[in-house]
């Protein structure tokens, strides 16, 4: 396994992880992660702009030591800036960790974690941030096991 930056050339296989994700949220909570029919094209374009941003972090994880193998995995985060009321300005903001089904327990996700946590570090960041469903298993075992702590619960009400 190779852990790399992301290249325009991943996109296409980016973005059907992403929709694997989707997919997977679905299960979760029909309603709250229901995607419009354009969603994939939408989220491409927003990868796209992810590419060429100082300030985010595009790793992808491919199969086998080649540089150009399959891509089984993605993290796409970014520096964030909070309120001006808080000592701790700059945030780290994981907003996908995705690795394909058949790739999975295998350690490509704590390597892209634990890749973009240096790159995190290596811009003065301390602090990161993820936001996961309490009801998908696998990620609510997989951010603890990374170190991470719940600070805030998100609640939803379907009115």
């Amino acid at each position: 396994m190779t852990i790399r930056k992301a290249s325009v050339q991943d996109l296409d296989a980016v973005v059907r992880l992403w929709e694997v994700l989707m997919a997977s949220h679905l299960t979760l909570n029909p309603t709250l992660y229901e995607i419009k029919p354009n969603a994939s094209a939408t989220w491409r374009a927003f990868a796209r702009r992810q590419l060429d941003r100082r300030d985010a972090v595009f790793l992808v994880a491919t199969a086998g030591p080649d540089r150009r193998g399959d891509v089984v995995g993605y993290l796409l985060g970014a520096v964030g800036q909070r309120a001006p009321i808080y000592s701790v300005r700059e945030i780290g903001m994981i907003y996908d960790l995705v690795v394909a089904p058949d790739n999975r327990r295998r350690g490509t996700g704590e390597a892209l974690f634990l890749t973009a946590a240096d790159w995190f570090r290596g811009r003065g960041v301390r602090h990161v941030q993820t936001n996961f469903d309490a009801h998908n298993p696998s990620s609510s075992r997989f951010w603890p096991k990374m170190g991470f702590e719940t600070l805030l619960d998100e609640a939803y009400l379907n009115l």
